[in-house]
């Protein structure tokens, strides 16, 4: 137990504390300036000084600053809610960029597609088509389609729910 003239931090009577608005929720007696909410989804805000929620420290260490330091305060407070983990794991996936699934090579060859189907639609032999439109582009940069998707181009016949 404290003596009772050692000094514990405490907002009760703090010194220089803004008292008209919300202290930051990382710097709490210690807060200087305005503080700002910052919204984190999953319905998870939380106020911020400047500083705190400046670009820089949102990011610092790929977001893992941010992160730690809210995910310790909430467990330290038994508020940690799985909303609040969600926000959390979400601000970090969000500074990892696009995490978009490698689509398979019949999305990046429309045109060739659309050439194909035109001609699987008049009755041309898949195998000759897919032979010509093969050699035809073995010279490109980019790998032309695999035989097996080619034919799944057939198979799926998209030709006939469209209009002509």
């Amino acid at each position: 137990m404290p003596s009772p003239q050692s000094y514990v931090p405490t907002l009760y009577k703090a010194r220089r504390v803004p008292t008209k608005q919300v202290v930051c929720a990382i710097c709490v007696e210690r807060t200087r300036g305005r503080t700002k909410e910052l919204n984190m989804g999953y319905g998870v805000s939380v106020w911020l000084c400047e500083a705190h929620a400046s670009r820089e420290f949102q990011t610092q260490r790929g977001g893992r600053d941010l992160v730690l330091t809210l995910q310790r305060l909430w467990r330290a407070h038994g508020c940690l809610t799985a909303a609040r983990d969600k926000a959390l794991r979400a601000h970090l996936a969000a500074l990892q960029g696009p995490n978009a699934r490698p689509r398979p090579g019949s999305y990046t060859w429309p045109t060739l597609r659309a050439e194909a189907e035109h001609h699987f639609a008049a009755g041309a032999p898949p195998h000759t088509v897919i032979a010509a439109l093969r050699a035809r582009h073995a010279a490109d940069t980019a790998r032309a389609p695999s035989i097996r998707t080619m034919r799944r181009w057939c198979a799926e016949r998209r030709w006939l729910s469209r209009p002509p």
